[in-house]
């Protein structure tokens, strides 16, 4: 079976090659401003779910976004009960775009997340070029090299690198960074399975200095309580975007640990 991320990626060299021959990075690398670091801090709060909601108008494993989606509407709710913004910017397999980010940027005063398959130091200038706060790194689909040379240039516009990682070695791999925030993927992006125990084997691996985010497989209230041990910070991107209710579905997440704390506070 061919890996899901290997395909995404082939296609994703040529779609980059093409994006700077016709706007290559000396053209605006000198106009991109640093970011002002807002991303990291926004998971300051250890009493609450502090969650990245996603705009992510399909994907390969949950198909198209509820056919209610509407970006204002969506972000009206994003920005009452989120701490940041996710936003797929992979056009061909998400339907997103680096256009959709900026449009984000304009109605959220959120971090933004730049949520796509970043291989090429140009895509980073890209991403803070049109807004985003923080970039993500799937350490599965880069040499250590490629990690670090993107790594070092996301740091060096004061952007937040998301450290994505799958399995134990990739942890191991992500540490050598000494990243300030890393994310624990559930679903295997190969095969698009999701394994809800990734988290479990992988969280307990990363000091406690490290931001730690837990992403996929969160549908319910239920789900973060049962991972809230390991992480009060969540990505969550399919359940928002299926749900005829946005408002309702992303309230009662965002609730979901504060209720369960005071409940342990009265016991």
């Amino acid at each position: 079976m061919k890996s899901v991320l290997r395909e995404i990626v082939e296609h994703k060299r040529g779609e980059v090659a093409e994006r700077e021959s016709a706007r290559p990075l000396t053209a605006f690398r000198n106009s991109v401003e640093p970011a002002d670091g807002r991303f990291l801090t926004a998971f300051a709060a250890q009493d609450r779910a502090n969650i990245i909601a996603e705009v992510k108008p399909r994907s390969p494993s949950m198909g198209s976004a509820s056919k209610s989606f509407d970006l204002a509407s969506v972000l009206s709710t994003y920005n009452k009960h989120a701490c940041a913004i996710s936003v797929l910017t992979d056009e061909k397999y998400f339907g997103g775009s680096l256009s959709l980010l900026a449009e984000v940027r304009k109605l959220s005063c959120l971090p933004v997340l730049c949520k796509d398959f970043i291989i090429s130091l140009y895509q980073v200038f890209e991403a803070r070029d049109a807004g985003a706060d923080a970039i993500l790194l799937i350490v599965k689909s880069l040499s250590d090299a490629d990690l670090q040379e993107l790594y070092s240039a996301c740091c060096g516009l004061n952007m937040t690198a998301v450290v994505e990682v799958q399995n134990e070695g990739e942890v191991e791999r992500a540490l050598k960074l000494n990243p300030q925030l890393i994310l624990v993927n559930n679903r295997n992006l190969d095969s698009l399975e999701m394994d809800m125990s990734t988290c479990e084997k992988l969280m307990p691996l990363i000091p406690g200095s490290i931001v730690k985010v837990v992403a996929s497989g969160i549908e319910t209230a239920d789900d973060m309580q049962k991972l809230s041990h390991l992480s009060k910070n969540f990505l969550i991107g399919s359940s928002l975007m299926k749900s005829q209710n946005v408002d309702e579905k992303l309230k009662e997440l965002a609730g979901s640990l504060q209720v369960n704390e005071t409940r342990a506070a009265k016991q």
